[in-house]
């Protein structure tokens, strides 16, 4: 889908979780997000969510029905990710929006360079940490220094095989961001030409009235905050 159909949906995700009375309700908010994930051909990560969303909908039944009390999680933090969910499953697809897509959208507004390259950074972290952490343990998994056994007995070392190499590679990525931002015109002014700038769909206009409709629909049915 375009960013701004994005965006709209990550904002209507937030206006439900934020003015809603009626928390129980939230179960349809995240519902629609993980359709609309899985609609994106993102099938496996639409099961993830859904798997951890249904583990919190199985604890808050326990803790509501069968006073279940937890010593790591409290209560709260439950309740708080099952309010968060939604939230939670749109801000990662916004998140990993191709960086292409986010930055032809950004000089159509004519936003500055340093705030698009800001933007892109930012976004891109956090999938990026978390594919090099992979391939980081992976890597120790190889060298069988995983080993639970060794890892207990030698914990400096352990986290010295995961830092070390984890901190080459931010500056490795720094690097090479810095030379494709260059290469691909970042110091341009002006709207930059894109591979992503294709015409909106009839989908992405079918989103964007499902999301509006179905936040007032739901504000109306579940009750806002005064």
């Amino acid at each position: 889908m375009k960013v701004p159909v994005k965006l709209c949906a990550f904002a209507c995700v937030l206006a439900c979780s934020a003015l809603t009375t009626n928390p129980v309700m939230l179960g349809f908010p995240t519902l629609l997000s993980l359709l609309c994930v899985a609609m994106q051909g993102r099938g496996r990560l639409a099961l993830s969510f859904a798997a951890t969303y249904a583990v919190i909908a199985l604890l808050l039944c326990l803790i509501r029905f069968h006073g279940l009390h937890m010593i790591v999680f409290s209560e709260f933090h439950v309740l708080l990710l099952w309010t968060m969910s939604p939230a939670i499953v749109m801000g990662w697809d916004l998140v990993t929006t191709p960086p292409g897509d986010l930055s032809a959208f950004l000089s159509r507004l004519r936003a500055p360079a340093p705030l698009i390259l800001g933007v892109l950074v930012a976004f891109r972290f956090f999938p990026t940490m978390a594919a090099q952490l992979a391939r980081i343990v992976q890597s120790m998994r190889n060298r069988a220094l995983t080993a639970p056994t060794r890892m207990i007995a030698h914990p400096a070392a352990s986290c010295e095989y995961i830092i070390v190499p984890l901190m080459l590679r931010c500056l490795q990525i720094a690097d090479q961001l810095t030379v494709s931002a260059v290469a691909r015109g970042a110091q341009r002014n002006g709207i930059r030409g894109s591979y992503y700038g294709r015409p909106y769909l009839v989908r992405d206009w079918i989103w964007l009235s499902v999301w509006i409709t179905g936040t007032v629909a739901f504000l109306f049915a579940a009750g806002t905050k005064p």
